[in-house]
């Protein structure tokens, strides 16, 4: 009988979701499934795998335990981010002391930190550097090794990323869609229920200061290897997708590939993706829309040129504004990402921010803090200037931030990022909108549940 393999998001005192790069907290009521999860599904396929969602299923750390005793795993794969690394890596302890089975840790952390947070956790097996290696079913079925893609106790860390390069494509084996609970997921963004998860790349190849996406090798997967994965959803009665790549419209010609493709299958699932400004062209645009897109996610993080220009985000406020009103022009729905309070702003500029989501017309907007993400260059630019300890490993983009810079204090930031969420949320003309835009008893609910979510303490 082949080995049992479980895939587990662990359980927390919060919704927390992890994107393979990021982990934070949810503020309103969405959720989807952690993307190296998603990714390893179909990596480790080939053993009798299960996966357990612990936050997903609001289990506590008792339930979890005895779900995880009566799969009996060989080898508990989960993962992890700055959000939630205390709180798993006690969970994951406990665990390890009543049921000897191999822990093998996923998450971008690991990228950059393996052998402080190794030595943190001393009872770990094992850390993935690359979530479409081969090496880690080699790992769980017991070879030696060497390995160039594990951290392993007591063995030199290996380059995390070598031979990567930028636009190298890989393919993997289909994910284990079936084994998700997709009817579990929300998003404010979802036109249908239930909704799945696809990720078609790994890394990005902006270079923005403030992400560590942007630290890892744009690597594209296979559109043939993408199209796999969309047949299974179909005939799994999925008909709404979130493609989860940092930047999905990086290529104009993979783009036009790939939505060419579903098009001319009738793999007609509507979606969202995330998107650009440098990309956002009225052909790009275009293409899109004929896809099934109904809604982007920007970066637009500053009003300020020179701030943008601060953090190498390949983009200005005229460009912004360009790329959003091409979104109206095809009908696509935008959700705008914004920063408040990163180095280098200051009160008057970020109100300016605040005002350009507000003259964006966005039908979403999002407000995090600074984050010191491990790996990138802002968090080596907080530890140089003392703003930041090389040692705080847990913060949460939705939370108090974890350090400010001289310009605004940490308490004012916070208060700036409150301020915007509800400007733009409560605006009597934001309200109207989304009160017109209900179509159903269930749009009604989830309008409700979103704002007690955001705005009820």
């Amino acid at each position: 009988m082949g080995k049992k393999v479980l895939l587990l998001h662990c359980p927390g005192d919060k919704v927390y979701l992890h994107d393979y790069y990021t982990s934070y907290s949810s503020k309103a009521n969405y959720y989807w499934p952690p993307s190296d999860l998603v990714l390893l599904s179909g990596m480790l396929g080939g053993f009798d795998l299960a996966v357990l969602d612990a936050i997903a299923e609001r289990l506590t750390p008792e339930e979890t335990e005895r779900r995880i005793f009566d799969f009996k795993p060989d080898a508990v794969v989960f993962t992890t981010g700055t959000a939630t690394w205390a709180n798993d890596r006690r969970f994951l302890e406990g665990l390890k002391a009543k049921f000897p089975c191999r822990l093998i840790g996923s998450g971008s952390v690991f990228l950059f930190e393996a052998g402080t947070l190794l030595g943190q956790a001393p009872f770990l097996d094992a850390l993935i550097l690359d979530l479409v290696s081969p090496e880690i079913a080699a790992f769980i079925q017991g070879a030696p090794g060497p390995f160039k893609t594990l951290v392993l106790p007591g063995r030199p860390i290996p380059d995390p990323m070598p031979g990567w390069h930028k636009q190298q494509d890989f393919s993997l084996p289909v994910p284990r869609q079936d084994l998700f609970r997709h009817a579990r997921n929300r998003s404010p963004l979802a036109r249908r229920r239930p909704f799945a998860l696809v990720v078609t790349s790994i890394g990005c190849p902006y270079s923005c200061r403030f992400c560590v996406a942007g630290s890892i090798p744009y690597r594209r997967r296979a559109v043939e290897s993408v199209l796999e994965e969309l047949r299974l959803l179909r005939s799994l009665g999925i008909r709404e997708i979130m493609f989860n790549d940092p930047t999905f419209t990086v290529s104009h010609k993979r783009i036009a590939d790939l939505c060419g493709r579903m098009s001319v299958e009738g793999l007609d699932f509507g979606w969202t993706a995330n998107g650009h400004v440098a990309t956002l062209t009225d052909e790009t645009v275009s293409i899109l829309r004929k896809a099934g897109c109904h809604t982007l996610m920007i970066g637009v993080e500053s009003a300020r040129d020179e701030i943008l220009a601060l953090y190498s985000k390949g983009s200005t406020r005229a460009k912004v504004v360009e790329a959003f009103r091409t979104c109206k022009r095809h009908k696509i729905k935008t959700l705008a990402y914004f920063i408040i309070g990163l180095p280098g702003e200051t009160r008057e500029s970020t109100q300016e921010t605040i005002k350009l989501a507000k003259e964006l017309d966005c039908d979403f907007a999002s407000f995090t803090v600074p984050t010191p993400d491990i790996g990138s260059k802002m968090r080596q630019d907080a530890i140089a200037k003392g703003w930041l300890s090389r040692e705080t490993l847990t913060f949460d983009s939705t939370e108090f931030p974890v350090f400010a810079s001289d310009s605004l204090s940490a308490q004012e930031i916070w208060e700036l990022r409150q301020k915007a969420v509800r400007s733009f949320y409560l605006r009597p003309s934001y309200l109207i909108k989304k009160v017109l835009g209900i179509r159903s008893v269930r749009d009604f609910l989830f309008l409700l549940d979103q704002a007690r979510a955001m705005f009820v303490k």
